[in-house]
């Protein structure tokens, strides 16, 4: 979920889209390591349907691509 913006100030749109970044990246990383998403949701306070749709990539490309 999105949060909304607190006016035209670009340092908060930057802040804001930096959190956000940070965030999926967060949710990404839980989902290969096999955290719940109920105690995902508990920790960043974001929406179910967002943790889904970004863990989705986890399963579509494999749990161990990447790893040597």
């Amino acid at each position: 979920m999105a949060r909304k913006s607190l006016g035209g100030d670009p340092v908060v749109q930057r802040l804001e889209a930096i959190l956000t970044v940070l965030q999926d990246l967060l949710i990404l990383e839980c989902a290969r390591t096999g955290i719940k998403r109920d105690d995902l949701r508990a920790i960043l306070a974001v929406d179910n349907n967002r943790i889904s749709r970004i863990a989705k990539h986890v399963r579509q490309t494999g749990k161990h691509s990447g790893e040597d």
